[in-house]
């Protein structure tokens, strides 16, 4: 009886053990671009798009690997490897035939921006830019929103939006492309006035959040995609958005 119950509890032991019970890593590639995501001085992952996260965490069927690399390498691994994710991503139709969309969580307006000591240059329309020479971050949706690509005699690909912004700074372009958060940010990363900067043409309202490759298993996908419906439901959402940015009407942009 004795010999039983022990080899009872050790069947038991086994089968409840963290290890038979541990979930499954999915990776959530992304960049390291604030306020949306970075890593502070301790390592640690932090920023609106990791709130989400985490607080989405208690409603996937996974553990959600967050794993923070260069744009450009972020984008080839969540194009090319099933069952993975990206963020913080903006919404495309060039980049909907390689991603399934989850969801958004927040809405950025994307500007064209010059150096305020070049009034000279102006704006109408999107057309309007071939006559100068522009800066993009290379994998950036910037390609997809202005219609061009890498082979345009006037954009010079940047392997970041700093990278850029440095290019309009020392006047070796004439415009960069970046949405108001994120320059604002990359303004105060490099230690520039913004004042020295003038936002020149409005693009495009982007939605911006989280997709997975084409081919992920629909079940993982529909798993992140109701805990982020679930956030927006519950108001958890609301209040991340709330600790990160302030209220702001999002004026309408047609393209």
């Amino acid at each position: 009886m004795i010999r039983f119950l022990s080899a009872f509890i050790i069947i038991s032991s086994v089968l409840i053990s963290p290890i038979a019970n541990a979930k499954d890593k999915i990776v959530f590639y992304t960049e390291s671009y604030p306020p949306f995501q970075s890593q502070d001085q301790q390592g640690v992952f932090v920023g609106f798009a990791i709130d989400i996260l985490h607080a989405a965490q208690p409603y996937v069927d996974f553990d959600i690997d967050i794993q923070m690399m260069p744009w450009s390498r972020a984008y080839y691994n969540a194009q090319n490897q099933p069952n993975t994710f990206i963020f913080s991503i903006a919404n495309t139709n060039k980049r909907l035939a390689h991603f399934k969309w989850i969801g958004d969580f927040y809405t950025v307006q994307d500007m064209i921006y010059r150096k305020s000591n070049r009034p000279d240059i102006q704006l109408e329309n999107i057309s309007d830019i071939n006559r100068y020479t522009l800066a993009l971050s290379r994998s950036d949706a910037a390609l997809d929103r202005l219609k061009l690509d890498g082979n345009h005699p006037h954009v010079y690909l940047a392997r970041s939006q700093t990278a850029a912004l440095k290019m309009l700074h020392f006047d070796r372009v004439d415009l960069i492309y970046n949405n108001e958060v994120g320059f604002a940010e990359d303004i105060k990363k490099m230690g520039y006035t913004l004042s020295d900067f003038t936002a020149v043409l409005p693009v495009v309202n982007m939605p911006i959040g989280i997709s997975t490759h084409k081919d992920t298993d629909e079940t993982l996908a529909n798993n992140m995609r109701q805990a982020l419906h679930t956030l927006k439901q519950n108001g958890e959402l609301e209040k991340i958005t709330a600790r990160w940015f302030s209220p702001r009407v999002i004026p309408l942009v047609t393209e």
